[in-house]
């Protein structure tokens, strides 16, 4: 009896190892994973642009931004030439020999001088 169950045993054992090693259960093993989805673990607010998308309200305020920010950049850019103008004309008027322009014309020019850089510092400062 024991010769038996030993050989059923062993029987046993040889086809466990061929069908775990056959060929059709090693490609088994090495398939791709299938795709899991997560869920996501925190919950919030669904991003409303991207449920609806852009709105034309949306779109119209963006482009008016846009133009108010492109006026404001070229009123800064003449303001600064001015300036530079001003300077060098003042510059040229102190620094002549001929002492043609008065002290009046020339305060009053740096005068309006301060008056555009503070109005070109503060446009620089608001958006």
């Amino acid at each position: 009896m024991r010769v038996l169950a030993g050989g059923v045993g062993i029987g046993c054992l040889y086809l466990c190892a061929s069908i775990s090693l056959s060929p059709a259960a090693v490609a088994q093993n090495n398939a791709p994973p299938t795709k899991v989805m997560i869920p996501n673990p925190t919950p919030r607010q669904p991003d409303l642009e991207q449920v609806y998308g852009e709105t034309s309200e949306g779109k119209q305020k963006e482009q008016e931004l846009s133009i108010q920010t492109q006026l404001r950049a070229r009123e800064i850019w003449l303001e600064s030439n001015q300036i530079l103008l001003l300077a060098q004309q003042l510059q040229q008027e102190i620094h002549s020999p001929k002492k043609s322009a008065s002290m009046e014309a020339n305060a009053a020019k740096a005068g309006q001088i301060e008056k555009l850089a503070k109005s070109v510092q503060e446009k620089m400062k608001t958006r």
